[in-house]
């Protein structure tokens, strides 16, 4: 037992690793001129979408899911989100927070923006990811506009993504966030920043970012920087419905 124990974070990390310097190397042969690289020119990668064996399940379409995964944003009750078809849906305007706390971690969201009856955007799509309730990966409806710093695959407010990898819509979209939690020295003071590598639908838009402290989502809450931390979902813009929520801790 205790052999397993050690060597399935080895192996993760190493096939984390594996991923995110292969689509470097994707990205580096396309161009060298990120402003110059879409979508459609860079590979997307076959990753992952069913938790390993260890994997901490958050949202899997189950009807006990949000009550026994999450509470209410700064609460300790129920959370006002609702599941349809599997889907975890917001209600009232709300985020949640999971109750558990992640350090290292390699985590797996799904994620649509919402249409009207005809197929059409019914809103922006404004929500978020916020890792460790502190470091927001945004999401937004901006299928085909240029990258930005509060777009899509975005470190929200800090850093644009390589590309826009949005899907139209409606569709249905996976991030895939390797995550490294910031380091401290002995007197807490943080000495090396959080970082994240982001896949958007198989596509490397992050490779080993730094964020530059906490992007805002923290609302008051979850003050300074921490070694550990919740999950936050956005609710409080934007009815973007969540699915197949996992974590491997690393």
């Amino acid at each position: 037992m205790t052999l397993k124990k050690s060597v399935r974070p080895i192996a993760i990390t190493a096939l984390t690793g594996a991923m995110a310097g292969l689509a470097a190397l994707s990205c580096s042969a396309v161009t060298s001129d990120r402003s110059n690289a879409t979508a459609h020119t860079i590979p997307a990668l076959t990753l992952p979408s069913r938790p390993p064996q260890g994997a901490v399940i958050l949202l899997s379409g189950k009807p006990d899911d949000l009550r026994n995964n999450w509470v209410r944003r700064n609460s300790t009750e129920p959370p006002k989100w609702v599941l349809r078809n599997g889907a975890a849906v917001p209600m009232q305007r709300t985020d949640i927070t999971s109750k558990q706390e992640f350090g290292d971690h390699y985590m797996h969201v799904e994620f649509r923006t919402p249409v009207d009856e005809k197929g059409n955007p019914s809103t922006g799509g404004n929500a978020g990811v916020g890792v460790q309730g502190r470091y927001e990966i945004q999401i937004l409806n901006d299928f085909g506009r240029n990258p930005s710093t509060h777009g899509s695959g975005s470190l929200y407010s800090q850093k644009a993504p390589r590309v826009n990898a949005s899907r139209r819509a409606g569709e249905w979209q996976s991030y895939d966030i390797i995550f490294r939690a910031p380091r401290f020295d002995d007197d807490g003071k943080v000495i090396e920043p959080a970082r994240a590598t982001l896949f958007q639908n198989g596509i490397l838009v992050q490779n080993n970012e730094a964020f530059r402290g906490p992007t805002g989502i923290q609302y008051g809450e979850f003050k300074g920087e921490a070694k550990t931390g919740p999950i936050v979902l956005q609710g409080d813009h934007d009815p973007v419905q969540f699915r197949n929520i996992w974590v491997v801790p690393l």
